[in-house]
């Protein structure tokens, strides 16, 4: 059963991933023919700083859902869910003064002086991030409720009416205030969806719900420790995944942080689309389901093929893609690429280790590690942004994601997981250079052909997807010599 619901988990968290990932590609399209470029990497980062007041809950939506999780149907849990609609009811409050003070600061910077654009659209874009939050809140709360694979499934409608949305205002004359619109509807749209979902579960749920008593204060105070760690995990990690845009948009200016916007949106898709398997499987760790460690056991295996073959079929085609796709404005540098492609390879192979810490609580370490990573990052590419540009940039952020994922919170992992650290890290680089050389091979035949931007992701999807369909059919063909037929069991062979 456990291992049903992970298949459908999966399922739906990849399509979810796929789905905002060509809705990536499609907007692009809309932003190409509806604004200029650097307009788009003003609105880019602007949109990307509304995406991040979510991870700055204080760390109890995570805390709640493992409570939750672990204590099973019963009076006690039903407590916890009204707890956790009531905490982030408040947090939605706050969270529109945030969206609006901060877009009203973004405002200030030079890139967007030069830009001029109307300073009630900052006011309103920064408005919707009280939707963004509570929408994002209920999404949560099915984790908790063990229905993960809804909340996957209501992101993948979400994705679709953002850029239908979008199209719609580009259409009929909206320009830049389409973004309003797409930045508010499909939140609304999401919270439509969950909260039938979260009231049949629990009915005692409201969808808003500001009031507050002595049991909920004795709630917050119990989870503080552990919402503490989270809490600390998701500042790091949010400032990680967002300074490097940053530091782009207010060094450089016009079309070089579009173009930078344009690589990190795109690699930022594909990252989370190839962790969707690491990612589904933690609720299971944390609720100590059956089989749970086996199968993060056996992601761990497949990742080495999988981001070892992704991240260099993204290194090679992602800008021959966006010059047959876009045109040579939009193209964002090979160097660029390059680097970027590095970083998220090292975090793609630590993300298995990263989540089984995560479902078994050690929220501190792995905040720990994040720390270490974004220091070491900003302190790199502060002086080599001002020295090289965005190329610069990526420079430091690869040095920094060395110095926090290549080693430590891998080895922490295994020692964890009792683990030899460096059988561990042999196994996954060994496995990610022979995707990556056999991925190579395949993206220079795609790029050679120069037969446009549909040819180059055609090749681009095999030279992702033909490594780790080769070591699955051979660890199976050696599985079944050696009389296992249970893919649990099969997965050592990989």
């Amino acid at each position: 059963m456990v291992r049903s619901i992970f298949v459908q988990t999966v399922f739906w968290r990849v399509l979810s991933a796929l789905s905002w990932a060509s809705v990536s590609l499609v907007t692009l399209k809309l932003f190409q023919k509806n604004l200029t470029l650097p307009i788009y990497g003003l609105i880019g980062v602007a949109v990307l700083i509304l995406g991040c007041l979510p991870a700055l809950d204080g760390g109890f939506r995570t805390a709640i859902n493992r409570r939750i999780l672990s204590l099973g149907v019963g009076a006690e849990r039903d407590g916890f869910v009204v707890f956790g609609q009531r905490l982030y009811s408040w947090f939605g409050v706050v969270a529109l003064a945030l969206g609006v003070g901060i877009l009203a600061v973004y405002s200030l910077t030079p890139n967007a002086r030069q830009l001029r654009l109307p300073f009630a659209f900052y006011l309103l874009l920064g408005s919707t991030g009280a939707v963004v939050v509570l929408a994002n809140a209920y999404l949560q709360q099915l984790i908790g409720l063990g229905l993960q694979r809804r909340m996957f499934a209501i992101q993948t409608v979400m994705a679709w009416t953002t850029v239908l949305v979008l199209w719609a205002g580009f259409r009929y004359g909206l320009g830049i205030w389409s973004f309003i619109l797409s930045a508010s509807l499909p939140q609304l749209c999401a919270v439509a969806l969950a909260v039938p979902m979260i009231r049949i579960a629990a009915p005692e749920t409201r969808i808003l719900d500001l009031t507050w008593d002595a049991a909920d204060s004795a709630r917050l105070r119990d989870l503080w420790r552990e919402a503490s760690g989270v809490l600390s995990m998701q500042v790091w990690t949010l400032a990680l995944y967002t300074v490097d845009t940053l530091l782009v948009g207010w060094i450089w200016t016009e079309t070089q942080v579009g173009r930078y916007v344009v690589a990190a949106n795109l690699f930022s898709k594909l990252r989370l689309l190839f962790q969707s398997a690491d990612e589904a499987v933690w609720p299971i760790l944390a609720a100590k389901a059956v089989n749970g460690e086996r199968i993060s056991a056996g992601i761990a295996r497949l990742n080495g093929w999988i981001h070892g073959a992704s991240m260099t079929a993204a290194a090679l085609c992602i800008p021959a893609f966006l010059a047959g796709y876009l045109g040579g404005e939009w193209t964002s540098d090979s160097v660029v690429a390059a680097l970027m492609a590095g970083r998220f390879l090292i975090t793609g192979l630590a993300a298995q280790p990263a989540w089984w810490l995560y479902g078994h609580g050690c929220m501190h370490s792995i905040a720990l590690h994040v720390r270490r990573e974004l220091l070491v990052s900003v302190a790199l590419s502060a002086p080599l942004g001002w020295w090289l540009g965005p190329v610069g940039v990526a420079w430091g952020f690869l040095g920094g994601t060395a110095a926090g994922m290549l080693y430590p919170l891998p080895a922490e992992y295994a020692r964890r997981a009792g683990i030899r650290p460096f059988h561990l890290l042999g196994g996954l680089w060994s496995r990610a250079v022979a995707a990556g050389v056999l991925a190579a091979l395949v993206s220079f035949a795609g790029i050679r052909l120069d037969a446009g931007w549909i040819s180059i992701v055609a090749f681009a999807s095999l030279a992702a997807g033909i490594p780790p369909a080769i070591a699955v059919l051979v660890a199976y063909r050696r599985a079944r010599k050696a009389g296992i037929t249970r893919p649990l069991e099969a997965a050592a062979f990989l």
